[in-house]
């Protein structure tokens, strides 16, 4: 009995330290969504670690139920980053195939900037490579939101270059995930100042909207200044409604009905912002502002250098700094907001499964996120499990047996 307890608690053990992942807290980290899965790259690691970026893979599946005091990481086993970033903007492909990293990155062993970095991952087959890009030369960068319209060009505007002592830029320039190639964009007029730090999003009509940021390095841009750009074509405006702080290293995601939802960020002091969350209605003309008056009710503490992403109607806030303690306090905690109910909940529910079809559908390109390629890390750890369990059965078996036998001879 002592040898049968002691197999199952192994078990149990080497199946939680598998499929569960408990990991570091971080900041200026990317999060993207692809099928049921959240995410996470890279960032910033707190000072008490290792000096340099995080390099693992990890993703909260989205499929299921979960406490946001309770969280069941996992981790990709074959998704570590070949570099380390911070800073930078991950970008998914239209067919959820590929995962776009650009800029902010850094050697692993010399942790020096790695020059006009672009790597892809895909998510197929867990693998990450330097794809050869063509066309303009691109400077490097941190801190900028990218984007990708529906001809599969990624967007990057402005950003701060680290390597040239500062340097800010209001150039756009483009990334065709097709023929893989670079464009600096030719604009004139009405272009934005210099920006870094700023919100990014592209309306279904293809509009852009920026707002928010550093202007340069000595100014925060007012946030009812907001710049919109459609075909190389730039139009500043002036947002009404609330006020709402100037503030940068903030986060934003788009709803369906066009409504971008802002949370957190700082002051030029890394200090925290009023409010925290702020809605900016594109529907009107000119766009408005709102403060949902039970935003702040339950509401997390002020955090920047995070990340916010749109899943059904939550939107889910990831990792960061503590604005309201201390800058160096890092923010572990996923926060959930619930966009239909203005409203800060704890539990997330995933939406009921489709209703099966009556005919047999046409496969897409991308595959459900139960199939044999995603679960590929999973079924590595199960079938360790397995070979785990045939030996602990043996040495069980071979161990009674002995002691049968002992017993019997006596």
């Amino acid at each position: 009995m002592y040898f049968l307890i002691k197999f199952i608690f192994y078990i149990i053990f080497l199946i939680n330290s598998i499929l569960c992942y408990d990991p570091p807290p971080r900041t200026y980290h990317n999060s993207v969504i692809i099928n049921d899965r959240l995410i996470i790259i890279g960032g910033d690691k707190p000072v008490t670690e290792v000096p340099g970026g995080t390099y693992e893979l990890i993703y909260l599946d989205l499929s299921k139920s979960f406490d946001n005091t309770n969280l069941s990481w996992n981790l990709v086993h074959e998704g570590d980053l070949p570099i380390s970033t911070w800073s930078s903007t991950a970008i998914v492909s239209l067919d959820n195939s590929t995962i776009f990293l650009i800029g902010g990155m850094f050697d692993k062993n010399t942790h020096d900037y790695v020059s006009n970095p672009v790597y892809t991952y895909n998510y197929l087959n867990s693998k990450w490579t330097k794809p050869s890009i063509t066309g303009d030369s691109v400077p490097i960068r941190q801190r900028m939101t990218g984007v990708i319209d529906d001809s599969g060009i990624i967007y990057i505007f402005g950003g701060y270059n680290f390597t040239t002592f500062g340097e800010v830029y209001n150039e756009m320039n483009t990334l065709d995930t097709s023929s893989m190639t670079w464009k600096t964009l030719s604009i004139i007029n009405n272009l934005p100042p210099l920006s870094n730090g700023y919100s990014a999003s592209i309306l279904p009509n293809g509009i852009i909207v920026y707002f928010g940021g550093l202007d340069g390095n000595v100014t925060l841009a007012p946030m009812k200044n907001v710049s919109n750009n459609l075909s190389i074509i730039f139009n500043s405006k002036n947002a009404t409604g609330n006020d709402v702080d100037s503030r940068w290293l903030f986060a934003s995601v788009l709803t369906p009905d066009g409504h971008i939802i802002i949370f957190g960020g700082c002051d030029l002091n890394y200090i925290s912002v009023s409010p925290k969350l702020a809605i900016l209605n594109t529907n009107k003309s000119p766009y408005e502002w709102s403060i949902p008056s039970s935003s702040e009710i339950n509401s997390p503490p002020s955090i920047y250098g995070h990340t916010a992403n749109l899943y059904y109607n939550y939107m889910i806030i990831t990792f960061g700094y503590d604005a309201d303690t201390n800058y160096v306090i890092y923010n572990s905690t996923v926060y959930l907001y619930d966009i239909t109910n203005n409203t800060w909940v704890t539990r997330f529910n995933p939406p009921p499964p489709p209703s099966p079809s009556p005919s047999p559908s046409t496969p897409t390109s991308t595959p459900s996120p139960h199939s044999p390629k995603f679960l590929k890390p999973l079924l590595i750890g199960l079938g360790a499990i397995g070979v785990l369990i045939c030996i602990a059965i043996f040495v069980f078996y071979k161990k009674r047996n002995e002691i049968l036998k002992i017993a019997g001879s006596n």
